[in-house]
């Protein structure tokens, strides 16, 4: 007759078996990160959704309808929890490699050294809050490696800028981007590979960033019911070190004020703005009525001219994941 500890061992194998049933299941279904999708899909989805999640769906449906009118495209990501680092990270060195490569943006060359160089140094730096260097070693390099390969791209799209005065010339430089573009996109949608040890990696900086500044972020973690019995130590081990941990709102403040860029995040959640500026951390809610109020984190645009060559990052918020918007 089986024992408690053989059923409980069998439990335990089903369960594990099930669970990666499903994440085979969203791998097979999901990409990383998906090519460059209308707005419209966004619309399409809830307008086809079930009659008896009709109701349920309307707010979505209205917001869908006004993001259409103020973006072009989406990008979705994995739905497998680190759905927001995995979209900063592709959003972040998308924007710096056609950033750089585009003649018509200013500011494109400074920016992309001030957050390499953020980068660069920051093994050492983390490491100041517990962190073993030989233990986060690799997952660095990873995001060392990627930003390199970022530069070796603009550096051959800016030597073909000296050539590109002709129409042919015109026409390779943009044929060289593309071609980075889609290099940048397969490198991002490895399985196992950079995309995943980034991720991990900016998770440590998130946790870094918190742990440098406890009394920033420690009053809203007492604010809030499921973590106000932490400390931010073991909110970092418990929520934002673990790989599949969803990202909240001071999580998402943290990243972005880590790397000194602007986070602007629309909150898609059915519900739409009633001209109440629904406070974040870090952030600014903005909306009038009829419109998806959206919150900025991180970096803030004003009069200076540093401020306003920094890298800004859209992304969609629905309940449980992020998506990127253009």
């Amino acid at each position: 007759m089986p024992s408690d500890d053989d059923d409980a061992q069998t439990q335990d194998k089903l369960t594990h078996a099930q669970l990666t049933a499903i994440e085979n299941e969203i791998k097979s279904s999901q990409p990383l990160t998906s090519q460059l999708l209308p707005i419209s899909a966004l619309l399409h989805q809830y307008s086809t959704t079930a009659a008896n999640e009709q109701q349920q769906s309307a707010g979505f449906i209205q917001s869908a309808q006004f993001l259409s009118t103020k973006y072009t495209s989406l990008r979705r990501v994995r739905g497998d929890g680190n759905c927001y680092y995995r979209a900063f990270l592709y959003s972040l060195c998308e924007h710096l490699l056609l950033r750089n490569s585009n003649n018509n943006e200013t500011g494109g060359s400074k920016e992309f050294s001030r957050i390499k160089t953020t980068i660069a140094n920051s093994l050492k730096w983390v490491c100041q809050f517990g962190y073993e260097e030989m233990t986060i070693d690799m997952f660095y390099e990873e995001l060392v490696e990627l930003f390199d390969f970022i530069e070796t791209s603009l550096s051959a799209a800016d030597n073909n800028d000296k050539s590109a005065s002709t129409a042919a010339g015109a026409a390779k430089d943009e044929s060289n981007r593309n071609n980075a573009q889609q290099q940048l996109h397969a490198k991002l949608n490895e399985e196992n590979s950079t995309s995943d040890y980034c991720t991990w990696y900016l998770r440590v900086l998130t946790a870094a960033q918190m742990k440098s500044n406890p009394d920033r972020f420690l009053p809203f973690l007492l604010a809030d019911e499921t973590n106000m019995m932490m400390d931010i130590p073991t909110f970092c081990s418990r929520e934002v070190e673990p790989m599949g941990k969803e990202c909240g709102m001071v999580t998402v403040a943290a990243l972005a004020e880590c790397l000194g860029v602007k986070v602007v995040i629309e909150y898609m959640d059915g519900r739409l703005s009633n001209n109440d500026n629904d406070a974040a951390v870090g952030g600014i809610g903005i909306g009038r009525s009829g419109e998806v109020v959206n919150h900025v984190f991180g970096q803030i645009h004003d009069e200076n001219d540093e401020d306003r060559d920094r890298i800004c990052l859209t992304l969609l918020y629905r309940p449980g994941h992020y998506d990127i918007l253009y």
